[in-house]
């Protein structure tokens, strides 16, 4: 009969000894860069001295414990391999993990005497997820009451589908964490199905970032998501914020209704900007393109990390987003389109990402076709392929900001080019309309505010990232010589573009 082990007592290698975890939670890993394809069934285990370990089971092994795993139970496990924990995308403070291998034994223990924690998290202050942002050191967990959701998630509109939840923090410190493509779905479902809106969510597994200097705490493969009383930690925050529920109704929280982007014609686009009150606000407007703006150029060289327009000096570029010099320099489009419909005339700018899907053809590659010339000017010469959007008709996604609604705004930015073939934003959730509204300045309705969403491209996007911890190679079998982090715990029982060097104008 094997000995029991402790977690904490685990050592490289192959372990024949038992031990007694309750499984937390698990997920699948995939690979974004190979369409998904599955690598590992990753997990959190826990014994009863509440040391938390990462678990994994090779994608070949999947299919013979699947079936096995429940969430919240114990299980007995013994004949594993005790490997070291990968130092990137931590998910505990254990210095090793354990690896599933053909012997292993992995069965529910319904008759256990061990006193294990039904539930552990890690928990981050915000100066703390600051210093660990854009490290992929480790996948901490948040937990806060909700002051805004909003949703990208549309029915068959093609590109990355996102929910981004702001959450209140104590100190009164807001932060936004953002859920991508089947995350972002799955909890949007959850979201719609949930009695009342959640004053509380808690997120495991998120990667901080910083972009554009703001902290963004992006969703992984692993991420899981609590609502209000679900957990012992959510219940806690919960009573803080709403006490037992007498009060409920004046701490009702503040939840944005994703609504219907609206359309608009373009004379009743050039109207908004005169009478409404300046507002980051977007709207969708079909017009046909009449003309290039080619004395605006159609490219410019912007920072490979920030996007933002680089400053040249004399040997060397600047970015003054990100504070740094001798940045990398990428060329990026930007073109200015003259658009009209049968109401009126305006001027829409284009960036990168919307243009290279337009026309199948990035910037770098469009200066090295066009501009391969030696007096060629990138900067201002028009590749003739732009101009076989002229007289084309396409449905805008129009992001205005505080600038458009002062004198000195001449044109309208992009955030989308929707062809014919793809649908126009649905709504999202529907359920709750009374928060966010604002008149739209028709002449003979008004309309619901369109749904507000943090913007890609040159606006600065919170980063994808992987999206998955990277998997380690089973064969890496070491002595164990990490050192674990001070990480808080909370338990219920616990205590493709290319770099441009130079470019001449």
């Amino acid at each position: 009969m094997s000995s029991y082990v402790l977690l904490a007592n685990l050592r490289a290698g192959r372990c024949s000894n038992t031990a007694e975890v309750r499984l937390l939670r698990f997920w699948e890993a995939r690979n974004v860069r190979k369409d998904g394809e599955l690598m590992s069934l990753d997990m959190l285990l826990l014994d009863e001295q509440s040391t938390l370990i990462h678990g994994s089971i090779n994608s070949s092994r999947v299919d013979t414990f699947r079936s096995r795993l429940s969430e919240g139970s114990v299980y007995s496990l013994s004949g594993f391999d005790v490997a070291r924990a990968n130092p990137k995308y931590r998910l505990s403070d254990s210095p090793v993990s354990i690896r599933f291998n053909d012997g292993t034994f992995f069965e529910p223990k319904t008759d256990s005497d061990k006193d294990i924690p039904t539930e552990l998290f890690r928990f981050r202050s915000h100066e703390q997820f600051l210093a660990l942002a854009n490290t992929n050191r480790e996948l901490p967990d948040i937990v806060g009451g909700v002051s805004s959701v909003r949703s990208t998630i549309t029915d068959g509109l093609r590109g990355p589908q996102r929910v981004m939840v702001t959450l209140r923090l104590e100190g009164d410190v807001n932060v936004c964490v953002s859920m991508f493509d089947d995350r972002a779905v799955t909890f949007q479902t959850k979201f719609d199905e949930h009695v009342s809106k959640p004053r509380v969510i808690l997120f495991t597994s998120i990667n901080p970032k910083v972009v554009g200097g703001k902290l963004f705490l992006n969703a992984t493969s692993g991420t899981h998501f609590y609502f209000d009383r679900e957990t012992s930690a959510g219940k806690e925050h919960y009573e803080k914020l709403v006490g037992d529920g007498a009060n409920s109704s004046s701490s009702k929280s503040k939840v944005v209704s994703a609504q219907k982007i609206e359309p608009l014609t373009v004379a009743e686009l050039n109207q908004y900007v005169l009478a409404a009150d300046p507002q980051d606000i977007e709207f969708l407007c079909k017009a046909e393109v009449t003309s290039l703006q080619s004395d605006k150029g159609w490219c410019y060289i912007g920072c490979s990390k920030s996007a933002k327009k680089l400053q040249r000096d004399e040997t060397s570029f600047t970015c003054l987003s990100c504070d740094r010099e001798n940045a990398t320099g990428v060329l990026r489009y930007r073109v200015e389109f003259s658009v009209a419909d049968h109401t009126d005339e305006a001027v829409f700018v284009a960036f990168d990402t919307e243009i290279a899907k337009l026309t199948n053809i990035q910037a770098s590659e469009a200066a090295h076709i066009f501009g391969a010339g030696v007096n060629a000017r990138v900067d201002s010469d028009f590749p003739p392929f732009l101009n076989e959007v002229v007289g084309k008709t396409f449905t805008f996604q129009l992001k205005l900001g505080q600038f458009n609604f002062t004198s000195k705004h001449q044109s309208f930015t992009v955030s989308r080019i929707i062809s014919e073939h793809e649908r126009a934003p649905l709504p999202a959730f529907v359920n709750d309309v009374s928060i966010f509204k604002v008149i739209v300045y028709k002449i003979y309705s008004t309309i619901l505010t369109p749904l507000q969403w943090f913007q890609g491209g040159d606006h600065g996007p919170a980063d994808n990232g992987d999206g998955v911890a990277p998997k380690i190679d089973e064969s890496t079998v070491v002595s164990n010589n990490a050192s674990a982090s001070n990480v808080p715990y909370h338990g219920s029982q616990a205590a493709k573009n290319r770099s441009l060097s130079m470019m001449g104008t």
